[in-house]
């Protein structure tokens, strides 16, 4: 049999279930009429429409940013010969990204050369005649196509056809 005190926690569960559940029902009516109401923008959630996410540029770069930023890369490195792209961005003030893009173009237009590889690589001044295509590697040619020379030991091996025809009668 029930108590009185069990009697009474059960009325109360019974009252906030209830008293819950028309706040819930209240809640749920007002964002619909809301959304219904024209008043969409205010009961969207997220965030709105064309804007960028957290992170995000604010735009393109324009070709006259890195422009700028190659000028000052180049009077930079006549300044100070062999930095690496981090040193350089840093001193500049130019964006790590910018200065990339930046040192590309000044290396194809001549104006910087690069020694070292991959973190190792410095800039210096360079010679203002446009860097020229590297060399294939050979996997490259063997893609392209080119044959490989014959190995030492084949070198004597011939066709039957190309024996001369004095020496085949």
């Amino acid at each position: 049999m029930p108590t009185a005190i069990e009697a009474q926690i059960k009325e109360r569960i019974a009252a906030f279930v209830q008293e819950l559940d028309v706040m819930v029902r209240r809640s749920t009516l007002e964002a619909l009429q809301g959304i219904l109401g024209g008043e969409g923008a205010s009961a969207r959630r997220g965030r709105p429409v064309g804007s960028r996410g957290p992170g995000r540029p604010r735009g393109r770069r324009s070709s006259g940013n890195v422009e700028e930023a190659a000028a000052t890369i180049q009077s930079y490195v006549q300044a100070n010969d062999g930095q690496g792209i981090g040193a350089i961005s840093q001193a500049t003030g130019v964006d790590l990204k910018t200065a990339k893009k930046a040192a590309a173009q000044l290396l194809a237009s001549g104006s910087l050369k690069k020694s070292g590889q991959k973190r190792g690589t410095v800039y210096h001044v360079g010679s203002g005649r446009p860097a020229r295509a590297g060399k294939a590697t050979r996997k490259a040619r063997r893609k392209a196509g080119a044959r490989r020379k014959p190995a030492a030991g084949n070198r004597s091996m011939r066709r039957v056809t190309d024996v001369p025809a004095a020496l085949a009668g």
